[in-house]
């Protein structure tokens, strides 16, 4: 008589390989994506599309006549648990910036620090050209959690920053306009308990 001992992790397992898989995918609109429990490009996107706008309405950055202002794209900084491609990140603002209307996107370098765009700008003092960025902006996110009993409540601040790049300008390198808004996301912890069933078999 032989026995086989088969724990019923074995039969989850083995369910999960060959009863879910997809037979046909299909492309959803991204507002039928469901609320993913971390924070996501898609957040990000959404929340810098309407940030911008009011970045953009400060009497610091209507003070440029004639032309709409010159942005270039800094670097990003996040203090979160989750990576975001920072290229990916940079061509959504892109985008956003594109679209809005409201200004004119650098062909500075992206890689460039904050230290090194306020440098080069320096250096430009006395000079005139179209082509130089008058603002860099900034992007931060933050991230905090707070624990209670089932709950995990995970607050992102996501920051937009308008530093000052114009060679003659006495706010040369500060920050003359700043937005920031909380995305904030409450994760529910469902407890599972786990069974370990041994199934006999006899032949």
């Amino acid at each position: 008589m032989n026995k086989f001992f088969v724990t019923l992790s074995s039969f989850v397992l083995a369910f999960i390989n060959f009863g879910c898989q997809s037979g046909k995918t299909v492309r959803i609109d991204s507002s039928q994506v469901a609320e993913y429990k971390d924070l996501t490009l898609r957040d990000l996107d959404e929340f810098s599309a309407k940030m911008f706008p009011r970045l953009m309405q400060s009497p610091a950055t209507r003070k440029i006549s004639g032309r709409l202002p010159v942005i270039a794209i800094g670097p990003m900084s996040a203090q979160t648990t989750v990576e975001f491609p920072e290229s990916i990140r940079i061509n959504g603002l892109r985008n956003i910036i594109t679209q809005s209307g409201l200004a004119r996107i650098s062909g500075t370098s992206s890689n460039s620090s904050l230290n090194e765009f306020i440098s080069f700008a320096k250096s430009q003092r006395g000079r005139s050209g179209a082509n130089l960025p008058d603002f860099v902006l900034t992007q931060q996110i933050f991230e905090s959690r707070e624990y209670q009993p089932r709950v995990i409540n995970k607050t992102y601040r996501y920051i937009l920053e308008l530093v000052d790049l114009n060679p003659n300008s006495p706010s040369l390198g500060q920050v003359v306009v700043s937005e920031s808004e909380d995305i904030i996301k409450m994760v529910r912890i469902f407890k599972v308990s786990c069974y370990l069933v041994d199934i006999v078999f006899t032949n």
